[in-house]
């Protein structure tokens, strides 16, 4: 007598998932395992909607988890957009860590399409002054020194404006607000994540355009290496100023990332909304997935640790 067909598929399928256990042997590279765990992944998915699609009862696609890490992500960056933009000049110290966000009102040609909209050029978190802190004077004044430290080094690239190369543009500190929210602490932690892969700005290293903002030039061992795409459009730290220092990129290639990100994630211009596509996210019927490699794509060229001035900020 013949096998059921389902009985057939399900022992084909237990047959595949022995062959695969016994291919990793007793000793597998982690190459290996990464390959065979990647796979099998992928393929949980696929086993769980045939599993679903047999079960009478209908099974929501998600659970509200207030704890899980995306949803803390997402609802500290609605908060943060919640607040209100301020000049990034006025900034002044306050206790508290958290996220924040810097915005473009400018008239820089590279920066054009987002100048005045909800699209940060820049997002970032500040990390607590103690990791177990429990209200804001624990945690410091670490987020507006953060601020206040961007806006120092965006004001040292206007000083420069008088001794920039033909084809460049100078910026202004007047031109930059910002939103700031103090949360508690470690909630910074995948806030930063979900606003980066929500608005993919240009300045954030992840993104692979124009990163190198948030660099201290206090790496001394590093100076004779490439120079940040910041530094090469945003002239002005001393240090980053070393003639025996090359540029990462030239400043037509950094425009034309800037302009490949943007065309991929454009400006989002209505903060209402903006405040609809974040909330979104909650539906137990989405389908919203977050992007996790830059727009330019895995293999783009990104930061790298022995650059002029060391690591960015993260």
């Amino acid at each position: 007598m013949a096998r059921a067909p389902d009985k057939a598929a399900v022992e084909e399928l237990q047959k595949a998932l022995a062959a695969v256990k016994e291919s990793l042997g007793e000793n597998p590279s982690p190459t290996i395992i990464r390959r065979v765990r990647a796979a099998l992944a992928g393929h949980a998915e696929e086993l769980e909607g045939v599993r679903a699609a047999t079960d009478p009862i209908a099974m929501p696609r998600a659970s509200f988890d207030p704890a899980d890490p995306k949803a803390i992500g997402r609802m500290v960056s609605i908060a943060l957009l919640a607040q209100k933009m301020v000049p990034l000049e006025e900034v002044k110290p306050a206790y508290g860590a958290g996220v924040y966000a810097i915005y473009y009102n400018g008239d820089h040609p590279l920066y054009a399409s987002i100048s005045g909209t909800e699209t940060p050029i820049y997002v970032g978190k500040a990390d607590p002054a103690k990791d177990d802190a429990s209200d804001s004077r624990e945690q410091g004044d670490k987020l507006t020194g953060r601020l206040i430290e961007h806006a120092k080094t965006i004001r040292t690239a206007e000083g420069y404006a008088n001794q920039l190369p033909e084809g460049l543009y100078p910026i202004k500190l007047g031109d930059f607000t910002c939103r700031r929210l103090v949360c508690a602490t470690n909630a910074q932690l995948v806030a930063e994540k979900h606003l980066i892969r929500t608005f993919w700005p240009v300045w954030n290293s992840e993104t692979k355009a124009c990163w190198g903002m948030s660099k201290h030039g206090d790496s001394t061992g590093t100076r004779k290496n490439k120079r940040s795409p910041w530094d090469v459009v945003h002239p002005g730290r001393q240090w980053a100023l070393d003639d025996e220092i090359e540029d990462k990129f030239t400043p037509d290639e950094i425009a034309q990332k800037i302009e490949q990100v943007l065309q991929k994630y454009p400006p989002r211009k209505d903060h209402a909304a903006l405040l609809e596509e974040m909330l979104a996210g909650f539906r137990q019927d989405s389908d919203v997935k977050e992007a996790e490699a830059s727009p330019l794509g895995e293999e783009a060229p990104g930061p790298d640790p022995d650059e002029a001035g060391g690591e960015d900020d993260e």
